[in-house]
C-alpha cells in the first residue's frame, strides 16, 4: 500500500470535514461564530464528509482498477460518478451536476464536461498526483481524463494539473523553492499568471492568508470556488505552514468562502507530508460518517478496499446529510453576523 495515498486522503478528509460547517461564510463572521480553535462541529461535535472526499475516493478506486489505461479509468470513474449522483448528494456544483446528467444521457466521458472553471477536477487531482508521482506523462494524461468528465474550461484543467504536480512533489519532499519553479512551468491562463507572482511574494513575506487572497478574491474574506482562486489559496496555505497540518487547515477555513473544498485540497497536500500520527487526533476521532471514514480510507490500496458509491443506501445517508445542511442554513439566519 502506498502510504502517501492514505495520508493524502486522510488529510483531505479532515480538511473537508473541518471546513464544511463554514462553507459559504465570510471570514469575519467565521471569526465571530467560532473564535477559538477549530474543531469538528458539523453535528454535535462530530464531522462528516462532502463531495470533495467522495470524488477523491472514487478516483483512487478507479486508479486501483485501471491505473494503466486512461480510457478505462475515465469510463470507470464516470460510472462511479453516475451512481454517486443517483444518491442525490447535497451541495453538488452546478457544473458537475450538468456533466453527470450528460453521462446519464450516454455522452462519452471524453465529451461530457461543461464549460466551467469550478473546483471539481481539483478534488480528484491530488490522488492522481500521488499515484503517478514518478511519471509526469501519465500524471497529466490521467488528470486531463478526469477533468474532461466534468469540466471543459482550460482553467479547470490547468488548476488540476498544478495540484496533481504539487502532490507528486510533496511525495518526494521537494523544497518549496523548487516546487514553485516546477509549478510555474504549468501556468497558462492569465488568471494564474497574475496570481503566481503574488504567491511568491506572499510566501517570501510570510503574510497572513487574507492579505494574500483578498486582492484577487471576488470580495474580501471570501475565497471563491473559481479554480484559479482556490488553487492559489490552497497552495499558499500548504507552503506557508508547511509541516504544521493544523495551522494549514485553520488558516484556510478562517479565510472564508469555499472552505470545505479549499481546505480539502490544502489538507490533501499537507497530509502527504504529515501522516496520521501528526494530524490532530481529536479531528480524526470526530469524523462520524458512512461509508467513508478514516478506517475505510486506510484500507485503500489493500486487498479489501472500501466499496463506493453504495447505492441505494447512499440515498439514506445523503438524506440525513441534507437535513444537517439545512439546519446549518437556518442557523446562519441568527446572530452573530
Amino acid at each position: 500500500m502506498n502510504p502517501h495515498l492514505s495520508n493524502c486522503l486522510l488529510g483531505g478528509t479532515l480538511g473537508d470535514s473541518i471546513g464544511l460547517p463554514a462553507e459559504g461564510i465570510p471570514a469575519k463572521r467565521i471569526a465571530r461564530l467560532w473564535p477559538g480553535p477549530l474543531r469538528q462541529r458539523f453535528l454535535f461535535g462530530c464531522g462528516m464528509v462532502s463531495d470533495d472526499t467522495e470524488h477523491a475516493v472514487m478516483t483512487a478506486l478507479s486508479l486501483a482498477k485501471h491505473g494503466a489505461d486512461p480510457e478505462r479509468f475515465a469510463r470507470d470513474l464516470a460510472r462511479r460518478l453516475r451512481w454517486w449522483f443517483a444518491g442525490i448528494p447535497a451541495g453538488i456544483g452546478l457544473g458537475t451536476a450538468r456533466s453527470i446528467l450528460k453521462l446519464w444521457c450516454a455522452i462519452s466521458p471524453a465529451r461530457s464536461g461543461v464549460g466551467s472553471a469550478g473546483n471539481g477536477p481539483m478534488m480528484r487531482a491530488a490522488v492522481i498526483g500521488v499515484h503517478f508521482a514518478d511519471d509526469e506523462t501519465s500524471r497529466r494524461t490521467f488528470t486531463d481524463a478526469s477533468t474532461r468528465i466534468t469540466h471543459s474550461d482550460p482553467r479547470a484543467a490547468e488548476a488540476a494539473r498544478m495540484i496533481a504536480a504539487a502532490a507528486a512533489l510533496a511525495c518526494k519532499g521537494t523544497d518549496t523553492a523548487a516546487i514553485l519553479d516546477q509549478l510555474e512551468l504549468l501556468v497558462e491562463s492569465s488568471e494564474i499568471k497574475m496570481r503566481f507572482p503574488q504567491l511568491r511574494e506572499a510566501l517570501a513575506t510570510q503574510c497572513e492568508i487574507g492579505t494574500f487572497a483578498d486582492p484577487f478574491s471576488r470580495k474580501p474574506g471570501f475565497v471563491s470556488g473559481f479554480a484559479p482562486d482556490s488553487a492559489a489559496v490552497a497552495l499558499f496555505a500548504w507552503l506557508r505552514h508547511r509541516g504544521d497540518f493544523r495551522a494549514t487547515l485553520e488558516s484556510v477555513v478562517k479565510a472564508g468562502g469555499d472552505t470545505d473544498t479549499v481546505a480539502f485540497i490544502a489538507g490533501s497536500l499537507a497530509g502527504i507530508e504529515t501522516g496520521p500520527e501528526d494530524m490532530p487526533a481529536d479531528w480524526l476521532a470526530g469524523i462520524r460518517d458512512w461509508p467513508i471514514h478514516p478506517s475505510s480510507i486506510q484500507r485503500m490500496g489493500t486487498t479489501d478496499p472500501p466499496c463506493y458509491p453504495v447505492w441505494p443506501l447512499s440515498l439514506i445517508r445523503n438524506f440525513c446529510f441534507l437535513i444537517i445542511v439545512l439546519f446549518h442554513g437556518f442557523r446562519r439566519l441568527v446572530p452573530p453576523y
